[in-house]
């Protein structure tokens, strides 16, 4: 649903509406989801970030039930359009789309050098091909990438043995 350019969060696809306290492991940091869209369990890993954000949760409420709940007490919290659409626009930021953070997460992940196994795993993807669409590498770190190499390489891997080595050289257009 969309509202003031603002695509909001639903109920569908948004486990963390429907997230339950005995879902949350703060031993083994994960959350365990019992099913995704997919209609699979999967696993999700905490980091510190999150774990500190979630202990918050559980410190202001008493620790059953729902974790986030909503502000109508003794009523379940479905989506989260009494408050989103105000919190991106106060935020100021323009064409929210909740599901793009899935974008920034995986391509942060992959500037950072996660294998896109692992991220395709973190998202839920069941291809390496869908992961690549949302696990994209910047134009800087591709300049530190290409970077590495140096003169050296250039010749080491070009020469013939007992050749000497080709010239390498550059056409701009």
């Amino acid at each position: 649903m969309q509202v003031n350019g603002v695509t909001q969060p639903g109920s569908q696809g948004q486990p963390q509406y429907g997230l339950t306290w005995d879902m949350v492991d703060f031993k083994s940091r994960m959350l365990n989801i019992p099913r995704t869209k997919n209609e699979e369990p999967i696993p999700v890993p905490l980091n510190d970030f999150a774990v500190a954000a979630i202990r918050v949760v559980r410190d202001r409420r008493d620790g059953r039930g729902r974790v986030f709940q909503s502000a109508r007490p003794g009523e379940p919290l479905e989506n989260g359009r009494p408050w989103f659409v105000e919190a991106v626009n106060e935020a100021g930021i323009k064409n929210f789309r909740w599901h793009g953070l899935r974008h920034p997460f995986a391509s942060r992940l992959r500037m950072k050098g996660a294998p896109l196994e692992d991220i395709a795993d973190l998202l839920g993807h069941k291809s390496l091909t869908m992961t690549r669409r949302y696990a994209h590498l910047g134009p800087n770190k591709l300049r530190a990438v290409v970077s590495l190499l140096g003169a050296s390489d250039i010749t080491s891997d070009t020469s013939q043995q007992g050749a000497p080595a080709a010239s390498l050289q550059v056409a701009v257009h």
